[in-house]
C-alpha cells in the first residue's frame, strides 16, 4: 500500500467459455442457430486454437444396458476410454421415457426421444468431440471414464482476440474475421486426411473479475468504495494484452512489446495489482510458452492446477503452476466424473 494510501485495490479475472469450444466447420453451421447465438454473444474475449481433431472409434452401444462405449482418439498417440450412460444423462432422466433413439457417427452423438429426425422427435442429448471434453469436465451426470480429458483438451494457441466494441459473436463470427481467414489458408494438416476447417477450434470467453479492496481502520469510506463498479471492456482489453504480450500467438501481428502499459488496459489504474487464469480443463501451447486452465469438476471453480498471468507496476509474470506454487493433488477419486467411481466399483465397470 503506497504511503497515505488507505485502502488497497486487487483483481484476478478468470476466462470461462460460455459455449463448448466449435471447429471452424461447427461455427459454419450454428451461426445460424439463435440459440447459440444468444450464448455466443455472452462473450467479447476469445481464442482460436489448433488440434488434430478427435474421433469416436471402436464404437458399441449395449441396448440392455442403455449403455455407449468408445475410444475417444486423436491421431495416432492418444486413446482413452469413454462410456455415456443413456439413462443417467440429465435431459433423459428428467424425461423417463421407456425408449430412445441413439444416433452415431465418428465424431458426434446424439440421444432422441423419437425416430431419428422425424417430425415430432427431438434432440435429448448431444455430444460433439469437444463438447464431450466440456461436459466431461464440468462433472456431466451419464459420462463414464474418459479420465484424461485434460490431456486431450491440449490446442496450439494461434490467435487471442477480443470485441472492442460490441461480442465474440459479430467480431469472430458473422463477420469476416481477418486472422480466423488467414488461419484457415496456412496452417497445415495436423493429421493425414483432415480438413484444416475441422482442425481449428474456436474458444468464446466471458471475463469475470474477482476484486478485492483492502481498507485500513481509518479509511473515510465514500459510495464509490462500495459500489463495485468496473470497466469491462477496459478489463478485457488487458486481458488480451496480458496473454498475447507472454505467449505471442503466430497470428497476433501486434504483440504489445510496452505491456502493461498501454493506453486502453489497466496499467495506471486503481489496481495495484491483477491478474487472469483460465477457468477451463484445457492448456494452450505457442512456440514462446503454455498457458493451461483448470477446473473442478463439482464446483465449477479454478483450481491450483491452473497457470496465471498477474502484474504488479511495470513487472509481468507467468506464474506455472507446480513450479511457481504448490499444484496440490486431487483427492483420490476426483479424476472421475461424480458417481463414476462408486458406480464402476458396484458395476466392476463396463
Amino acid at each position: 500500500m503506497t504511503a497515505g494510501a488507505t485502502s488497497m485495490k486487487s483483481k484476478v479475472t478468470f476466462l470461462e467459455t460460455v459455449y463448448p469450444p466449435i471447429s471452424n466447420q461447427e461455427a459454419v453451421w450454428l451461426q445460424n442457430d439463435s440459440e447459440v447465438e444468444a450464448l455466443l454473444r455472452q462473450s467479447d474475449f476469445y481464442m482460436i486454437g489448433g488440434r488434430a481433431e478427435a474421433k469416436y472409434l471402436n464404437l458399441v452401444i449395449d441396448p440392455d444396458a442403455c449403455v455407449i462405449t468408445f475410444d475417444f482418439a486423436i491421431g495416432d498417440n492418444f486413446r482413452d476410454p469413454v462410456e455415456i450412460r443413456i439413462r443417467d444423462l440429465p435431459a433423459v432422466e428428467e424425461l423417463e421415457a421407456e425408449s430412445f433413439w441413439i444416433e452415431t457417427g465418428d465424431k458426434m452423438i446424439r440421444v432422441w426421444d423419437g425416430p431419428i429426425g422425424e417430425p415430432g422427435s427431438s434432440v435429448l442429448e448431444w455430444f460433439t468431440t469437444e463438447k464431450l471434453i466440456w461436459d466431461r469436465s464440468r462433472g456431466r451426470a451419464g459420462i463414464g471414464r474418459f479420465y484424461r480429458y485434460r490431456e486431450a483438451a491440449t490446442y496450439d494457441l494461434l490467435y487471442v482476440g477480443i470485441a472492442k466494441v460490441g461480442d465474440s459473436f459479430d467480431r469472430l463470427i458473422s463477420n469476416g474475421h481477418k486472422a480466423r481467414m488467414e488461419i484457415l489458408g496456412n496452417e497445415p494438416q495436423r493429421y493425414p486426411g483432415a480438413r484444416v476447417t475441422d482442425e481449428i477450434y474456436l474458444f468464446l470467453f466471458n471475463v469475470q473479475p474477482l476484486i478485492m479492496t483492502t481498507f485500513e481502520l481509518e479509511h473515510d469510506f465514500e459510495n464509490e468504495d462500495l459500489s463495485g463498479a468496473y470497466d469491462q471492456k477496459r478489463i478485457v482489453a488487458d486481458a488480451e494484452k496480458a496473454f498475447v504480450s507472454l505467449l505471442k500467438p503466430e497470428y497476433n501481428v501486434v504483440r504489445f512489446a510496452s505491456y502493461p502499459k498501454g493506453a486502453d488496459g489497466l496499467y495506471g489504474s486503481d489496481f495495484v495489482r491483477y491478474g487472469y487464469a483460465i477457468c477451463e480443463a484445457a492448456s494452450f501451447n505457442t512456440a514462446h510458452g503454455r498457458i493451461r486452465g483448470s477446473r473442478d469438476a463439482t464446483t465449477g471453480f479454478i483450481t491450483n492446477d491452473a497457470d496465471s498471468i498477474f502484474v504488479e507496476g511495470n513487472t509481468v509474470k507467468l506464474l506455472v503452476s507446480g513450479v511457481d506454487f504448490s499444484a496440490e493433488p486431487p483427492p483420490a477419486g476426483a479424476n472421475a466424473a461424480p458417481q463414476d467411481k462408486q458406480k464402476e466399483d458396484n458395476q466392476g465397470g463396463v
